[in-house]
């Protein structure tokens, strides 16, 4: 059922089932995919550049026992650290009040700020060429091309597009998995709030350990999603971190700064939230004849009903026409179980951030 008129080159409909299918296909499977490898081309002269993955710790983080287990382990920690500030009266523990703490957590903030404005600028070096291709003598087909370059991870599936990479294999999938692997990190900011003798709001605990399981399932699905995400987040932890420096060196920042980095969190929630439904109900077209010559050669899985070399896309029911053919944004039940995941996620989360913002500045408004 298309939402858009049939002729619109930009179709919403329901999906098929086949993309709520469990468990959930996943590309490569049963030989493992190798670890991304390091692009050619993502600030090229940065330190991240130069690290190669290695395959050991590439393989054991794509696992979900130990995912779980992290997260787990997190969580109960943070229960029992809680109960043992309460029993202390949340006074701060001794170590805190050194200088060589402040030093540490200046570095740990600063560390994530350079990390995250790395990520950001990273990944705008990599879509910015393939943009650039892809709009470039798109004439009737600009939508398809647009589309095409944000829905598909796998450029041999490509229908229209003259590129040989797709923003997955360009370097999204390095930069994603480097950026997923920060999400285990970012757990010491947990820590550092109770080691101030503070408590771990449920907002705090569930953010960092829900967002390692989207991470999880972002990387090991190759979600289209993915590059999106990170985009949004990156941007804002760039600018969070770089707050927590600057607080943390006791320099003032406006309580209005505060505020809108509250904001644009939010905001962050809601485009990730409609974006990622986006692609579950968006189809695009493709010329048929673009179609057809895929299809005879092997290199589009998704048109041709589960008969190509790849067993992910089977049972996709694609619309055919007579000139065009509409084509489904995401391409397989990993894909869309990444999408249901993440929104499952952040429905509770934009909640208890409302509830943070209500608490900690509109009822300040009113107070004053």
């Amino acid at each position: 059922m298309d939402i858009f008129s049939a002729h619109s080159p930009i179709n919403f409909g329901f999906p098929s089932l086949k993309l709520f299918s469990l468990p959930p296909s996943q590309p490569y499977k049963p030989i493992p995919r190798p670890p991304p490898s390091v692009p050619s081309h993502v600030l090229a002269n940065s330190l991240f550049q130069r690290i190669r993955i290695d395959p050991d710790i590439f393989y054991t983080s794509l696992d979900i026992k130990f995912v779980l287990t992290f997260t787990a382990i997190y969580v109960t920690t943070v229960l029992y650290l809680n109960k043992f500030n309460a029993s202390r009266q949340y006074r701060p523990w001794r170590f805190t009040k050194t200088s060589a703490f402040k030093a540490l957590v200046v570095a740990h903030n600063a560390l994530l700020a350079l990390f995250s404005a790395w990520t950001f600028c990273s990944l705008f070096t990599i879509i910015l060429p393939l943009w650039d291709v892809a709009v470039a003598n798109a004439g009737p087909n600009y939508y398809a091309h647009v589309a095409e370059l944000l829905c598909e991870t796998d450029s041999n599936a490509y229908r229209v597009l003259p590129i040989s990479k797709s923003l997955w294999e360009a370097g999204g999938s390095y930069v994603g998995w480097l950026f997923y692997m920060s999400k285990f990190y970012e757990v010491v900011d947990t820590l550092i709030i109770l080691a101030r003798g503070k408590k771990s709001s449920t907002l705090q605990t569930y953010h960092h350990a829900g967002v390692i399981i989207c991470g999880w399932a972002t990387v090991l699905y190759e979600s289209p999603l993915g590059a999106i995400g990170v985009v949004l987040n990156s941007a804002i932890h760039t600018l969070m971190y770089t707050y927590f420096t600057i607080q943390t060196l006791g320099i003032y920042v406006p309580v209005g700064f505060k505020r809108t980095l509250t904001k644009l969190q939010l905001a962050q929630f809601f485009v990730g939230w409609i974006w990622g439904y986006t692609y579950l109900f968006m189809s695009y077209k493709v010329p048929l004849d673009v179609t057809a010559g895929s299809i005879n050669n092997g290199s589009t899985p998704r048109l041709d009903s589960g008969k190509s070399h790849d067993n992910i896309r089977k049972g996709l029911q694609i619309k055919m026409s007579t000139s065009e053919s509409a084509v489904s944004c995401l391409s397989d039940s990993g894909e869309a179980f990444t999408i249901i995941v993440t929104s499952i996620y952040i429905i509770p989360l934009i909640y208890l951030f409302a509830q943070f913002y209500i608490k900690a500045y509109m009822k300040q408004d009113s107070d004053d």
